[in-house]
């Protein structure tokens, strides 16, 4: 009987799936994160998936699946110690007054909820009531360009560029992303579109 390359496919992808749990127990064992080690364990059964049917599966292909696994979130790790030790280079760079200020302002900024800043910045009166509608779907309603196009009948390629030059205009405004003061400054943000 001839192998094919479908039964051997079948039968690795079998094999993959019958290991995967296995591998993921044993990777969360050893590093103790379970979002990295499925991350890992995926990449490794990606890996064989492409490499096991080309040359053949390993005498031991659990170890394999672990081996591989384990260095990627061994990759991974030292990639980032090594981002922390740029960052923490860079932050040594700028001088001790500057990153008080820096510090207060970061506590100041994760406590606090942009989102009506982001709104009334969408709703700004440079812009067109379509161009606020559409910015405003876009970046506070987290649509995305097609689905705008869509609800306004328009092609994509035209809302895009209505989107790009809604914050184009919003940025050679001059007007600084804060908060509008109350009365005049939000009269006009709030105008029926």
């Amino acid at each position: 009987m001839a192998v094919t390359q479908a039964s051997v496919s079948s039968r690795t992808e079998h094999l993959l799936r019958e290991l995967a749990p296995q591998v993921l127990g044993a990777v969360i064992r050893r590093f103790r994160d379970f979002a990295a080690a499925e991350d890992a364990v995926q990449e490794a059964l990606i890996a064989a998936a492409a490499q096991w049917p080309r040359e053949g599966v390993p005498d031991e292909p659990r170890g394999w699946l672990i081996q591989v696994a384990s260095r990627r979130i061994t990759d991974q790790v030292r990639s980032d110690v090594a981002r922390q030790k740029r960052e923490a280079l860079v932050v040594g760079l700028v001088p001790p007054d500057l990153q008080v200020a820096l510090a207060a302002d970061s506590e100041e900024t994760v406590e606090r909820d942009d989102t009506l800043l982001l709104l009334f910045m969408c709703c700004h009166p440079a812009l067109s009531g379509p161009s606020a509608i559409a910015l405003t779907l876009r970046a506070v309603g987290g649509l995305t360009t097609a689905e705008i196009a869509k609800a306004f009948l328009v092609p994509e390629a035209t809302m895009g560029q209505r989107i790009s030059r809604a914050k184009q205009s919003i940025k050679t405004s001059g007007v600084p992303f804060q908060m509008p003061t109350r009365g005049a400054q939000r009269g006009p943000g709030l105008r029926a579109s």
